[in-house]
């Protein structure tokens, strides 16, 4: 059944090439392109279905074999020197690589002025870089971002190596979980939105070396969107996610320097 459905496919193709090429109207190539694409999405839909695909992922996957394909990967202290890759406050390491307008990393976590800005209606200082991304790392030795919560949206995009697993809870106490990584069959998304005003953590799956994942955020990123999050803050918001991550909430958050964590 999959031969078949890649079969007509690959013959609706060469007829939408031919049809392309023919001076037909502007209707009619649209028509044709959106005939081609559903008989692609079939292909592969039954393609999926008969082999219950899931990626090899084996970069960052732990092994104790000298020349296997892990080993010929990038290891994670390569990736963190090339990457320039620091310590991160909530765990992990990372890297600010993009901020609206203005070069990355210098403003230190806050907003920098001298960007592409928004308004919003945050406080007494409302302007805000319109977007911020970064690299975000986790490592067996440290493997867990703390419960934390911002203003922003967070979008996260998994780059390479093990799952993130994201304890979520929304703003109306709603508690979930979401899987980040490479292996739809097994519940991956390579992507995971994290509203504003949600708090979240997130663990490295057992396994892995390393996980690399991008962070966008819009507004961009400013510390004074962020605080951790106190037990007695999430037992509040949510006693099931209380009781499923509690081990997650950092202690003493009151002693973080977050502009020492940024290199001069």
């Amino acid at each position: 059944q999959s031969s078949r459905a890649r079969t007509r496919a690959r013959e609706r193709e060469h007829r939408l090439d031919v049809a392309m090429t023919t001076g037909s109207s502007d209707a009619t190539r649209a028509a044709l392109l959106v005939a081609a694409g559903a008989a692609v999405g079939a292909a592969v839909g039954a393609h999926v279905r008969v082999s219950s695909w899931c990626p090899a992922m084996p970069w960052g996957k732990k092994s104790a074999r000298a020349g296997s394909t892990a080993n010929a990967r990038a290891s994670k202290e390569e990736l963190i020197a090339n990457l320039g890759l620091i310590p991160h406050p909530e765990g992990g390491f990372f890297c600010e690589t993009y901020r609206s307008g203005c070069a990355p990393m210098a403003s230190k976590g806050l907003t920098d002025l001298m960007g592409n800005m928004m308004t919003t209606t945050r406080g007494p200082t409302p302007e805000r870089n319109v977007m911020t991304s970064i690299y975000y790392m986790l490592t067996p030795e440290h493997d867990f971002q703390a419960w934390v919560v911002n203003a922003s949206d967070h979008v996260h995009y998994h780059h390479a190596g093990g799952t993130f697993v994201y304890h979520i809870v929304s703003p109306n106490g709603t508690y979930y979980t979401r899987r980040c990584g490479g292996c739809v069959a097994n519940g991956d998304e390579p992507q995971v939105v994290v509203p504003g005003g949600s708090f979240k953590a997130v663990r490295l799956e057992e396994g892995f070396e390393f996980g690399i994942i991008g962070e966008g955020v819009a507004p961009g990123f400013d510390f004074r969107d962020f605080k951790f999050v106190t037990e007695e803050e999430l037992k509040g918001r949510s006693a099931e996610a209380h009781a499923a991550a509690a081990d997650l909430v950092k202690k003493e958050p009151e002693d973080v320097k977050f502009q020492s964590f940024y290199e001069d």
